[in-house]
């Protein structure tokens, strides 16, 4: 009968793509699969189980698990570390003021803007679109793209500057 270890190495890669879903990372899985085959490895249970594959992937799901609680563990410490902390920035409520003031000449000046030069801006801006792209979907020129996004630049920088 073979030790342990040798049928952890017979099925390593199985048992790594286990632990890979186990863990949901491969690094994580890597990490396991070691720590699974250093426990099979000091086994000195002289009977050895009746089911030797069985067995090992027992002992990898409970590395897996483990794994799971010390994150979860580690999570919980790092979040209440968190928010024992004080924030990092308070806005008083003149800066407050101020920015929405400031959100809401940006969007006026936008809504003042042709529609299509809004939807080259969201398209490009929010979308990640490239010129070319959008002038392809609206069947427009690239300039024509390139005059819609400096209508709508130059309507911001003015709301920002007013």
């Amino acid at each position: 009968m073979s030790s342990l270890t040798d049928v952890f190495l017979r099925h390593y890669r199985e048992v790594l793509g286990f632990l890979a879903m186990r863990t949901g990372s491969r690094d994580v899985a890597q990490d396991c699969a070691q720590d699974t085959w250093i426990k099979l490895a000091e086994f000195k249970d002289r009977t050895l189980p009746d089911n030797d594959r069985a067995y090992v992937f027992r002992v990898a799901a409970n590395i897996a698990t483990d794994w799971h609680r010390r994150r979860g563990r580690e999570m919980g410490a790092v979040a209440d570390y968190a928010a024992a902390q004080p924030p990092a920035f308070e806005a008083d409520t003149l800066e407050v003021a101020s920015a929405n003031q400031l959100l809401r000449r940006l969007e006026a000046a936008l809504l003042r803007q042709p529609r299509r030069s809004l939807d080259v801006f969201v398209l490009h801006r929010h979308e990640g679109l490239t010129y070319r792209a959008i002038a392809e979907r609206f069947a427009i020129s690239v300039s024509a793209v390139e005059k819609h996004m400096m209508r709508i630049l130059l309507a911001c920088d003015q709301a920002l500057t007013a």
